[in-house]
């Protein structure tokens, strides 16, 4: 999206061009988002009016699959729901443009000045980050009990079965490094529809929940994103199989956790947005991957939900303490993007 030039800057919003730091930002360990001193409150009617916009536009995208004899097998689902995951940032477009009469580009992060360095590195860091998570998460369910084959020479004798039963006889390893490199790009794809979400929360919603200081914004703002998941987690979008009223309560500290870790990454790259994008996409493209490496016939009947996923109780203590162990403290270099004076770049 472009930025209309000559747009007025609402000064609670130029997190680029340096601000006078406040008590939420002098934690030793939480979000460093800068909040400028004229501004020590929560816009709460900009928060409305965001919730209202995301929420309204994602679920009307998944209203069909409500009604729908196949739900969330609907082939048109994934470019659907996909679609929707951009309701985040034309809310915040709204909201920019409509309530704050402020630049969008400031308001959400989208800058690039002097952070080209730090949204590089962290955007394929990232990646390993919760690519790594997935895979201990699997890993802890098979040493706790669930049948599973951790060399993943299972998993390579079925992905080589497969293949071979599709008119495709290959080596195994052949076979295994086809997988991967279509999972790399589904992961690249992905990234689309998560820079859609990222936008919005991590971007937007981050900064203006700031004021409260770092663990009620993290707190509160992963709530906020769980409630906008329920439209396709009342229809089993997650946890499957399971009852929606425990998916619900489950995917609560869930979001909190992931929140806090796409925050983290977000604090990293100077407030851009783009790296937790790639973290997003990771976790959302990688997970069955993931779970199947070390899977064997007898896994599926035996995996817990609510206990064995990266959105089950093992993966939310994961993130929780990953987020916590990247989190910038106050006075490191990596909150630097956020406070530096700099002139506000061409839209």
């Amino acid at each position: 999206m472009v930025e209309i030039p000559g747009d007025r800057v609402d000064p609670g919003h130029r997190e680029a061009d340096g601000e006078c730091m406040t008590s939420s930002q002098t934690s030793l360990h939480g979000p460093r988002t800068p909040v400028p001193a004229e501004r020590r409150r929560v816009r709460w009617r900009s928060v409305l009016v965001f919730g209202a916009v995301a929420y309204g536009l994602f679920a009307l995208c998944a209203a069909p699959f409500w009604v729908l004899d196949e739900g969330i097998t609907h082939p048109l689902y994934t470019l659907v729901i996909g679609a929707g995951m951009f309701a985040p940032t034309i809310a915040s477009v709204v909201v920019a443009k409509l309530v704050d009469r402020t630049s969008w580009r400031d308001a959400v992060g989208l800058r690039f000045r002097g952070r080209w360095k730090r949204i590089l590195l962290w955007a394929p860091l990232a990646t390993l980050l919760v690519l790594a998570l997935n895979l201990a998460t699997a890993v802890i369910m098979v040493l706790r009990g669930v049948p599973g084959d951790l060399t993943g020479s299972t998993w390579a004798a079925e992905v080589s079965r497969s293949m071979s039963e599709q008119g495709a006889e290959m080596p195994t390893g052949a076979a295994v490094a086809l997988v991967l490199a279509i999972s790399a790009f589904g992961l690249l794809l992905t990234v689309v529809p998560a820079l859609g979400e990222e936008i919005g929360w991590r971007g937007w919603l981050r900064r203006e929940l700031a004021p409260l200081g770092p663990w009620p914004a993290i707190v509160l703002g992963g709530a906020i994103w769980s409630l906008w998941h329920l439209p396709v987690t009342l229809i089993g979008h997650n946890y499957t199989g399971q009852p929606r009223w425990a998916a619900v309560a489950m995917f609560l500290p869930a979001s909190i956790a992931l929140h806090y870790l796409f925050s983290a990454i977000t604090e990293r790259a100077g407030g851009n947005p783009i790296p937790a994008a790639f973290a997003h996409a990771t976790l959302n493209s990688t997970l069955g991957v993931a779970i199947g490496v070390v899977a064997t016939s007898e896994t599926a009947s035996e995996l817990n939900w609510f206990l064995d996923t990266p959105m089950g109780l093992t993966g939310i203590v994961l993130i929780a303490a990953t987020a916590f162990a990247i989190m910038p403290r106050t006075g490191r270099g990596a909150g630097r993007g956020d406070q530096q004076r700099t002139a506000p770049e061409a839209g």
